[in-house]
């Protein structure tokens, strides 16, 4: 992209609607607790879905959505890290439906997703952590058998978005690679509820079990299906956690200058102000990747890059941001009373829900390697 990056008047107006929606909808100190979330977040799912159009982001306007990029995605992104949201939006409006779009666009399935009447799951993992083994069998009759790991919002999905192996042997070996399949909830599929570090962003493990599929795209579409997804959910959780960085710090400075040890701010002490000073830098530093990557045109080596980039820095950047806000606010910041806590088990969760920094890492190194 040949012209300089700069937020628009637009971009802007958008941002403040929804930091408005979401301080007075859904306020930190009105969270309940150790199980915060649920309720209020399927509430405001709807009032996304029907004022916002927000499930509707990226997805093209002749499938009923609102044909945005994911410049807008990331500005919501950055809203809901700010108030350590959770709901269905990066499950369903980010990772499923950019499988979706990477596979082939599916008429009957993109406007519901679009218009948030029905949420999607996207389901690939086999083992936590790996996105690539996929030994799930396609059965004739497109009949799917396999347990799939991890798989983010799949209590509250209506279909699944199933990567699976094509052709696959007893032994686990696949000859024609993986495709995407449409399993809707119910006969078939099990959903067992996993045990999480944050509440907000629930996980499960799915049973299938000879469950009726429908083909999505062509035949080994999987490959491309799951990059694009990838990307994209590294894009978006780099933007939540600068959101979720700069609510931190906000909050940190406002602390050490009003509290007092010893007659005088805390804020007035070097150790203090140098640890703001590290927050802010990589705070900025974290907003520069995120906004670079959610810039770049989806599937290209730019957006590739950008996103691992993004990923790399941004998680790192934010795990130490949220323990550095522990330590600024001292030993009420992990009461339930507290929200600072919130913002480290998230920034703890999302090391594992995509491949995580060193992965990111990993990749940056093969791709420089390689002259990317």
């Amino acid at each position: 992209m040949s012209e300089p990056f700069h937020w628009t008047q637009e971009h802007e107006e958008f941002r403040g609607v929804l930091r408005k929606l979401t301080g007075s909808r859904a306020a930190l100190a009105d969270a309940p607790g150790p199980r915060a979330g649920g309720e209020r977040e399927r509430e405001l799912w709807l009032v996304w879905a029907a004022e916002l159009g927000l499930p509707g982001l990226v997805v093209p306007e002749e499938h009923g959505g609102a044909g945005f990029t994911r410049l807008e995605v990331a500005i919501a992104a950055e809203e809901l890290g700010r108030a350590v949201l959770g709901g269905p939006l990066f499950a369903s409006a980010v990772l499923a439906t950019e499988a979706l779009l990477a596979a082939g666009p599916d008429a009957e399935v993109l406007p519901a997703l679009a218009a948030g009447t029905s949420v999607a799951a996207l389901a690939v993992a086999e083992t936590p952590g790996d996105w690539h083994t996929v030994h799930t069998a396609v059965a004739p009759g497109d009949r799917l058998t396999g347990v799939k790991e991890a798989v983010l919002g799949a209590a509250d999905a209506d279909v699944f978005v199933v990567v699976a192996a094509e052709d696959a042997t007893e032994d686990g070996e696949t000859d024609g690679g993986t495709s995407v399949f449409l399993v809707e909830a119910g006969a078939g599929v099990e959903v067992e509820p996993l045990r999480v570090l944050d509440p907000t962003r629930p996980m499960a493990r799915v049973r299938l079990t000879d469950a009726p599929a429908r083909r999505i795209g062509p035949p080994g579409a999987g490959r491309a299906a799951v990059e694009r997804a990838l990307e994209a959910g590294a894009v978006f959780l780099a933007a939540e956690q600068v959101g979720g960085s700069r609510a931190l710090l906000a909050a940190a400075v406002e602390h050490a200058t009003t509290r007092v040890q010893f007659g005088r701010p805390i804020g007035a002490f070097q150790a203090v102000k140098h640890t703001l000073a590290d927050m802010a830098v990589r705070t900025e530093l974290g907003a520069a990747a995120a906004s670079w990557a959610a810039w770049q045109e989806p599937g290209t080596e730019a957006a590739r890059l950008g996103a691992a980039v993004a990923r790399a820095h941004c998680s790192d950047a934010y795990l130490t941001t949220a323990l550095d806000a522990i330590q600024v606010h001292g030993g009420m910041a992990i009461t339930w009373e507290h929200h600072a806590h919130r913002y480290l088990r998230r920034a703890r969760a999302d090391r594992a829900v995509l491949p995580g920094p060193a992965e990111q890492r990993r990749l940056l190194e093969t791709m420089i390697g390689t002259g990317v």
